[in-house]
């Protein structure tokens, strides 16, 4: 890559570099397109795609079935019950 290059993706970041900065930026934007120039070369014929490096478990306990709470007890336990119905301040007028 080439420092006109690099200048126009610097100018696309809205980046404003000096001349020595430009051509620091040209290299290392070569180096890393070499990178993906050998990535590309990497034989993955037959391996299954990812979609995390690592072989991740949920720390989550299990979804497991269980009675559902009823809502008398906690209708009890409201300041402002009114029979199985809570009690809530008026918002509109």
């Amino acid at each position: 890559m080439d420092v006109r290059e690099a200048q126009k993706i610097a100018g696309l970041s809205r980046l404003s570099l000096t001349e020595a900065e430009l051509t620091r930026m040209a290299g290392q934007l070569t180096a890393i397109l070499g990178y993906f120039q050998k990535l590309s070369e990497v034989p993955t014929d037959g391996v299954a795609p990812a979609s995390h490096p690592a072989d991740m478990r949920s720390p989550l306990r299990p979804d497991v079935a269980a009675p559902f709470v009823t809502k008398d007890p906690l209708v009890q336990l409201s300041r402002g019950a009114e029979g199985e119905l809570y009690r809530v301040p008026r918002v509109l007028e």
